[in-house]
């Protein structure tokens, strides 16, 4: 019992000491004044970081899985990282844009709910129910336009993470990723396979025929300039000793 107790009381003091570190105290200030902002930040970076774990072990299964014939491990390993790179893109680019349009569209789809003859409309009606239940107790017009504000605030807020969420995980990860990562893999399988069998056919592939070539231009200029030029050179010309 007193071992659990001692492990019990590292664990807390461990809690305690990351609780109280810079960075926990800058993210709980960030939740007490922008608890949507951050929780949205929070939560795409939690899947960021769960899908870069996720393909950092998917290539290295790739590259050490014996069922995967040799000459393919590197290139499905080079579709796992491509797809990952490409997951982790999309979700930051979808989650970024949306946090710029999120709040217009809000602001365009709900604009007859939160106007201003919603606001005086829902202001008179609260205080005459409260003024129905006790005529003494009716709240005042600022109050009830301040409640009003905040249910349009954390309305917004909600909006705003749902939206953004699914932007990122469901048009950036399952939509934009399969289509350009699909027709990528099928390019880059063409690309070996011409390969392949350009070797197997004892021809070399274009870019090392093209290599071959500028190293074979470069030789002959430079062969060029150590042959003699008698055309310039009378004395070297067999044929001038016959000219008269």
């Amino acid at each position: 019992m007193a071992i659990v107790n001692s492990i019990g009381t590292y664990i807390g003091k461990g809690i305690a000491k990351a609780t109280n570190a810079k960075p926990a105290t800058w993210l709980g200030e960030k939740f007490e004044k922008v608890p949507e902002s951050a929780l949205a930040a929070a939560t795409v970076t939690s899947i960021i970081l769960k899908d870069g774990i996720g393909c950092a072990m998917y290539v290295t299964q790739s590259l050490n899985n014996k069922k995967i014939p040799d000459e393919k491990r590197k290139f499905v390993a080079a579709l796992d990282l491509t797809n990952g790179v490409l997951m982790i893109g999309a979700q930051i680019a979808m989650f970024l844009a949306m946090r710029k349009y999120s709040g217009p569209l809000f602001e365009k789809l709900f604009k007859k709910s939160f106007n201003n003859l919603s606001k005086g409309e829902a202001i008179t009606r609260t205080r005459m129910n409260e003024a129905l239940k006790d005529p003494n107790a009716v709240p005042r017009k600022s109050v009830v336009e301040k409640e009003f504000e905040k249910v349009r605030k954390d309305s917004l807020g909600l909006f705003k993470f749902v939206v953004d969420i699914a932007a990122a995980t469901i048009i950036g990860k399952r939509v934009i990723v399969p289509l350009i990562a699909t027709p990528l893999a099928k390019k880059v399988e063409k690309k070996m396979d011409d390969h392949k069998e350009a070797k197997a056919n004892g021809i070399k592939p274009v870019a090392e025929a093209q290599k071959e070539e500028v190293k074979l231009e470069a030789k002959f200029e430079e062969s060029k300039e150590k042959v003699p030029n008698f055309e310039n050179n009378p004395d070297s010309n067999l044929l001038s000793r016959y000219k008269k």
